[in-house]
């Protein structure tokens, strides 16, 4: 399984077949405001079917390609928000794009080259680490908002997404994982409060994720979230966007 998935992968991004799909993050006051719009990455295999991210990140991850994968998306980004003058988007950032120097300094070199779209684009933390250990992390993503852009932290409440590492790291909004909504337990509201309270003290824009139903939907309000992304305001696009003629990731993709 292991084999197949990165060979799906490798040979994908040869052929310029790894792109995204986007999911709007709604305004909770006027759901029809868009904060921005999420890019999900996605693989389309060469029968035309469509791989999401859960199915093969953690694969990129233990290769250690989830670096370029986050340059490549970037990439796209960028290429969709030079040729649309109004939106703003979202790009996943892992870990590993800051761990390391020698991706550390790619990622900083591409957000520097595109300073001038840097207040319409979020770069979202996906902890497959535990970031706040990182003594660069901070530094970095403080450099990174310098240059106008805004930080995220994604699906806090589960993994390594720690009160820790949202009391240490510069961040503008934070992003609940849905999984709070799901509790079915009758302290789950409370317990929703709590979490919402928390990344209030830090970021001035709080997202639940995973809103499906419109009791979710009052959950999160009730909780006093400004916002939320799931499938009951805005499915993903079914076609994945490519951005143009991925100039750069038949080769990054691979290194």
């Amino acid at each position: 399984m292991f084999d197949r998935v990165v060979n799906v992968f490798d040979h994908a991004a040869m052929q310029g077949r790894v792109g995204f799909s986007l999911q709007h993050v709604n305004c909770i006051a006027d759901v029809g405001r868009v904060l921005y719009s999420e890019c999900l990455s996605r693989i389309v295999k060469t029968d035309g079917e469509i791989m999401v991210a859960s199915e093969f990140i953690s694969y990129l991850e233990a290769t250690g390609r989830a670096a370029a994968l986050d340059r490549h998306m970037l990439s796209l980004a960028f290429d969709w928000l030079a040729g649309h003058p109004s939106g703003d988007l979202g790009c996943n950032l892992s870990v590993e794009s800051i761990a390391d120097e020698r991706n550390r300094a790619l990622l900083f070199d591409m957000l520097c080259a595109n300073q001038w779209l840097a207040p319409r684009l979020v770069l979202e933390l996906t902890e497959s680490l535990p970031i706040s250990a990182l003594p660069v992390a901070s530094r970095f993503l403080q450099a990174v908002r310098d240059l106008g852009y805004r930080i995220a932290v994604d699906d806090f409440g589960t993994g390594f997404s720690t009160p820790e590492a949202l009391l240490s790291l510069p961040v503008d909004i934070v992003k609940i994982d849905g999984l709070f909504l799901r509790l079915g337990c009758g302290e789950a509201e409370r317990f929703l409060l709590h979490m919402v309270g928390l990344a209030s003290c830090v970021a001035p824009v709080v997202v639940i994720e995973g809103v499906e139903t419109y009791a979710q939907f009052e959950a999160a309000e009730t909780a006093g979230a400004t916002h939320v992304q799931g499938f009951l305001l805005s499915e993903p696009t079914l076609n994945p966007l490519f951005g143009g003629e991925l100039r750069h990731a038949r080769n990054a993709m691979l290194c």
